[in-house]
C-alpha cells in the first residue's frame, strides 16, 4: 500500500503503543507518526530529562508493516 503525508492510519510497535495517527514524514523502510491524543502510550514512551517527550512512532519511526495491521504486543522491533 501506498501512503503519504497527512494520511491517517493505524500503527503499532510491538511495545505496547498503539493506535492512529497523522503520517508526518516517510522514508524508504519506515514512517514518522504524529500519534493522535488518545493512542495508547506503551514503554517506548519516555520523558526526558530536560522535559521533552520521547515517543517511538514519532521520534524514530515505525516500520512498514506495523502500518495498518494487526498489533503484535510481543513483535521485535530494531
Amino acid at each position: 500500500m501506498s501512503y503519504a503525508i497527512g494520511d491517517m492510519v493505524y500503527f503499532w510497535t510491538g511495545r505496547g503503543s498503539h493506535g492512529y495517527g497523522i503520517i508526518q514524514r516517510i522514508l524508504p523502510d519506515r514512517i514518522f507518526i504524529d500519534p493522535e491524543p488518545d493512542a495508547t502510550k506503551g514503554s517506548d514512551f519516555r520523558i526526558l530529562a530536560n522535559g521533552k517527550e520521547y515517543w517511538l512512532p514519532h521520534n524514530r519511526g515505525v516500520p512498514l508493516d506495523q502500518i495498518d495491521t494487526p498489533r503484535c504486543i510481543w513483535y521485535t522491533n530494531f
